[in-house]
């Protein structure tokens, strides 16, 4: 089971790798082409979907790794057993959180599919294609923040805490700056 999860997470951090890659791809061809007095139809609408999903899907990853903004300062305050307290009230709520946006994000493409919503820019697809990497992004954080509830829930550290520690431990400490 780690290692499927941990899969998941590394996959969608890919994905979101790849979408930041079609963006960069999109931008210079769009350069390139102006030199020649052409442009690709749709290339504004593809690069604000390929920016959601490009901000959405590595956030598991990321998390994971213990490089997003968490409440470390402040649970660091406390000794372990209560600091192991907060830290799975921290995780129960954005565990809630992270259900509550998973549920209405597929619930808007799954509308959009319902009623064959279109995009309204230049280029008319379908929109629930780039608003399902937005939701997908979201199911994965929120599996990612539940698998860390259950490890704490069970004694264990934390993945991210384990991470920034290593970090430490090799002499790295980039993430505080």
């Amino acid at each position: 089971m780690r290692k499927s999860l941990d899969t998941l997470y590394l996959v969608a951090a890919w994905a979101g790798a790849l979408c930041v890659l079609a963006i960069c791809g999109l931008m210079l061809t769009q350069a390139i082409l102006r030199l020649f007095g052409t442009l690709i139809r749709g290339a504004d609408d593809i690069t604000a979907w390929a920016c959601a999903a490009a901000a959405m899907l590595p956030l598991a990853a990321t998390f994971k790794r213990g490089e997003l903004v968490r409440m470390g300062i402040f649970i660091d305050m406390f000794g372990d057993k209560t600091a192991r307290w907060i830290e799975l009230l921290a995780l129960g709520v954005c565990s809630a959180f992270g259900l509550y946006l998973s549920y209405w994000l597929v619930d808007l493409a799954w509308t959009s599919w319902e009623f064959g919503d279109r995009g309204q820019g230049l280029l008319p697809i379908p929109i629930w294609i780039p608003q399902a990497p937005v939701a997908v992004g979201a199911i994965v954080l929120t599996i990612a923040v539940v698998d860390e509830f259950c490890r704490v829930a069970v004694g264990l550290l934390p993945t991210y805490v384990q991470e920034v520690r290593g970090r430490h431990a090799a002499g790295d400490y980039s993430g505080e700056v």
